[in-house]
């Protein structure tokens, strides 16, 4: 497959971060970034276009409210970044959104494989991996952890071939897709089945669109150069018009760097947030410092863990039954989220009571020794009496 072009986007996540609100997190952003602009889900002339249709995108498919609430700063100096912080979970997201064309199936490949620590050129006239990027911005904003979760997202927008829907695509290209996301090179040697299972995470609306999620990749199809697409823009001009007197911008959106067509910034982001928060307490069970913390300070880091994830799975949880809702399951399946919650609810019980155990034992041993002082000062009360 030749000619391809589209959008990529690279993703690190961050749990257990410093901010207490979204407020104070893009006050210290602006203060080491002074041409960063928060968006406060409005769009000007004078803004970068992707926050227009980030907006666009925003009222159109949660028109009454997103789920839960993100702070987003973005940094236009160094391109389509994005700062995403979700201070329920306090989990930031830092991701890097850039278009692509005229791209070959093999480097899409070699995207998959490499892209997070391949040189690319910013608009700033570096040239660096969104890795040793992703660490510069860290360090300013003094984050020194490891990413708790990353993804890659690759997005599709038209190619040589002019396929008229996304399953037409997958009946001609299904070993190619699976190369892409999965990012082998072999794919032409790879057996059916595992073709079939590497792809069987995926979710469409509509006949030229699919997402396809494999581990931390997703790969987007998004045929808005199709002639299926042509129709259904004509269909929902027919409708706007009659109904509304208007066709909603949304329905004209091209290919968006952000890639928040139909909803897939959105959903990725915030499966991918439960899940980096979910890593983020794995990793701090297994961190050896945390025994050798104070007693008290544990307490209050466990407890404060379970609030975030309980936040979180009830916002899963209560996740409508729409088409959004039905593509963030599809999407937490194939990251295994409800094994891992699973997992975690049981890590967070046994360090619970682990905790309450030694609180109990340490309690035991003041009143122990309280007695004993108690007694002590009644026996030297009882002596001075005698003499």
């Amino acid at each position: 497959m030749e000619n391809i072009s589209g959008n990529v986007s690279y993703t690190y996540y961050f749990a257990a971060m410093p901010w207490e609100n979204g407020r104070e997190f893009a006050v210290k952003v602006r203060s080491l970034f002074p041409k960063a602009i928060v968006y406060d889900k409005t769009a000007t002339q004078n803004d970068p276009p992707y926050l227009k249709e980030l907006k666009t995108a925003e009222d159109f498919l949660h028109g009454g409210g997103q789920s839960y609430e993100v702070e987003r700063v973005f940094l236009p100096e160094y391109g389509c970044v994005m700062l995403a912080y979700a201070a329920e979970s306090r989990v930031l997201c830092l991701s890097y959104h850039y278009g692509y064309d005229e791209k070959s199936s093999d480097e899409l490949i070699a995207v998959r494989q490499s892209g997070l620590y391949t040189p690319i050129m910013f608009p700033d006239g570096t040239s660096r991996s969104f890795h040793d990027f992703a660490g510069s911005i860290c360090r300013k904003l003094g984050i020194y952890e490891k990413p708790t979760g990353k993804s890659i997202l690759i997005e599709i927008t038209g190619m040589e071939e002019n396929y008229r829907t996304a399953a037409e695509l997958e009946e001609a290209e299904a070993p190619l897709l699976y190369g892409i996301i999965s990012g082998d090179e072999g794919y032409a040697f790879v057996p059916e089945k595992t073709v079939k299972d590497g792809l069987r995470f995926s979710w469409g609306s509509r006949e030229f669109i699919r997402l396809y999620a494999f581990g931390e990749a997703f790969l987007f199809i998004n045929l808005i150069g199709s002639s299926e697409r042509s129709e259904y823009l004509d269909r929902q001009e027919i409708f706007g018009n009659k109904t509304y007197g208007g066709v909603n911008d949304y329905f004209y959106m091209g290919s968006c760097p952000l890639t928040v067509n139909h909803g897939m910034l959105f959903s990725i982001e915030f499966v991918m947030i439960l899940k980096a928060l979910i890593n983020g307490v794995k990793e701090y069970q297994g961190q050896y410092e945390v025994n050798r913390k104070p007693f008290y300070k544990r307490i209050k880091e466990t407890n404060d863990y379970r609030t975030r994830v309980l936040t979180v799975l009830q916002k899963a949880d209560n996740i409508e039954i729409s088409e959004m809702g039905a593509l963030e399951r599809v999407l937490q399946e194939s990251q295994r989220i409800d094994p891992l919650v699973d997992k975690v609810k049981y890590m967070l019980e046994l360090l619970e009571s682990d905790l309450n155990l030694l609180y109990s034992e340490r309690s035991n041993s003041l009143i122990t020794l309280l007695t004993i002082v108690g007694l002590l000062f009644a026996l030297i009360q009882i002596i001075l009496a005698i003499v």
